[in-house]
């Protein structure tokens, strides 16, 4: 979660430098995901087994709120999913950052600009970029259980918990220490969604005899895969056409990363992300429907999971309001959250206790021209209009997460299966525990 500018005016003046950019690793389209892949066998999980991703916003200031607020939030999901007298039997966890790099130009904080951390699970052992900041040696060590070891391969690339015997604390304090990746600062232009697709889908996730994908293994035929998506920030996965679809046209965006290049919408390279019309030629993102495609569930996230699309959860603790808009039976009120435009220029705007917040596309704040208006504020924080320009350093907020949301929505609307809180909030429980919910309701009786 964002404290007043520091970041945002480090990139919008910061000068990048363009590069050549190398040819990818043929191994990162060979491993991805046939379309044509054997079905799975049951749409439901007879053995109460959940596959659980963590996409982890690691830019610096998520470290003191979001990733902390996460961690401590575990043992109650935890306690949720595999309860002594419960459902879920075994649990394998993988965590990955949202770094996939500034291709073509070098921007602070993104330390490697090609890949970053690639999506590789286990980004402290894999990842390319946070090899450049360790978090296992430098920060909070007052808050880090005692048993980690100032190891980067102290962790395989992803975690595994028996309920049946497996020590809970002790699992939770190895999530601690294997999930936390603040570092000294990721990367601050998150791409959430790619991510999760790289992982998944490109380093083909499955364990299938003779998979040799980076990601090998950890997604498991009969276990419902939950992906949960932790950011304070709208999605900026760009369309860098190495990783386009074969045979698919590919209109490239990396020169998005170039502050030099005056054809995106902005100056800054924060405000490129956010004051563009979507579809627009100013819109660096891929297509929704490269994640998801109600219409196609063999294709996007939901590829792993051939003929069972809806074993697939999709959860998101990101850049919304704290009370979003409801319907009369409770229920999310998608329309009034994003709008019904295709532009997004309906989006809510209201005010919250802690201030104005806004899900509208292209809304650049009044009080801040560096900015658009947040989508939540720290619960509990203080807004005072007469506060400095930009607020003060004693509130922190989040950007509105629309295209986070927005996929959140197709799964809840299509499988009933996405799930959407608030980074804001000082605890992250209620959304953790809602997630579990789904990922059960897909155990076979």
């Amino acid at each position: 979660m964002k404290l007043p500018l520091p970041l945002l005016l480090s990139l919008s003046c910061a000068s990048t430098t363009t590069m050549d950019r190398p040819a990818i690793d043929a191994a990162v389209t060979d491993g991805a995901v046939a379309a044509d892949a054997a079905p799975a066998v049951s749409t439901c999980s007879r053995g109460h087994a959940v596959d659980l991703l963590f996409v982890i916003d690691n830019q610096g200031q998520m470290a003191s709120h979001g990733q902390l607020t996460l961690l401590r939030g575990f043992r109650s999901f935890l306690d949720a999913l595999a309860p002594p007298t419960a459902p879920a039997t075994s649990l394998r966890i993988g965590v990955i950052s949202t770094d996939l790099g500034t291709p073509g130009s070098t921007v602070p904080s993104c330390a490697n600009s090609d890949v970053g951390d690639d999506a590789r699970l286990n980004p402290i052992r894999y990842g390319q970029a946070m090899g450049s900041h360790p978090p296992w040696t430098t920060d909070h060590a007052v808050v880090r259980p005692a048993r980690c070891a100032p190891d980067f391969a102290q962790y395989p690339s992803f975690l595994t918990f028996d309920a049946a015997s497996a020590d809970r604390d002790g699992f939770r304090e190895d999530f601690f220490c294997y999930g936390f990746l603040s570092g000294r600062g990721g990367c601050g232009l998150e791409q959430p969604l790619e991510a999760a697709y790289r992982a998944l889908v490109l380093h083909d996730a499955r364990e299938t005899p003779g998979n040799q994908s980076p990601n090998a293994g950890f997604v498991r035929a009969d276990a419902v895969l939950a992906v949960v998506v932790l950011t304070d920030d709208d999605d900026g996965s760009v369309r860098d056409c190495r990783y386009a679809t074969p045979g698919a046209p590919c209109t490239d965006a990396t020169s998005v990363f170039d502050s030099t290049n005056a054809s995106w919408a902005d100056a800054s390279l924060t405000g490129r992300f956010y004051l563009y019309t979507p579809g627009s030629p100013q819109d660096p993102t891929w297509n929704l429907d490269r994640y998801f495609d109600p219409a196609r569930p063999s294709q996007g996230l939901t590829a792993v999971k051939p003929g069972a699309p809806q074993m697939v959860v999709f959860g998101a603790i990101a850049g919304v309001p704290m009370s979003t808009p409801q319907h009369a039976d409770g229920t999310l009120d998608w329309d009034a959250l994003l709008g019904t435009r295709t532009d997004g220029s309906d989006g809510y705007v209201g005010m919250s206790p802690e201030g104005p917040v806004s899900m509208r596309q292209r809304n650049p704040d009044p009080d801040c021209s560096a900015r658009v208006v947040p989508s939540c504020r720290r619960e509990g924080s203080d807004y005072d209009p007469a506060d400095p320009p930009c607020g003060s350093d004693r509130q922190s907020y989040a950007f509105p997460s629309r295209r986070v949301a927005q996929v959140v929505r197709r799964f809840d609307e299509r499988y009933q299966n996405g799930v959407l809180g608030s980074i804001c909030r000082n605890d992250y429980e209620d959304t953790l525990r809602a997630v579990a919910r789904r990922v059960t309701e897909h155990f076979c009786p």
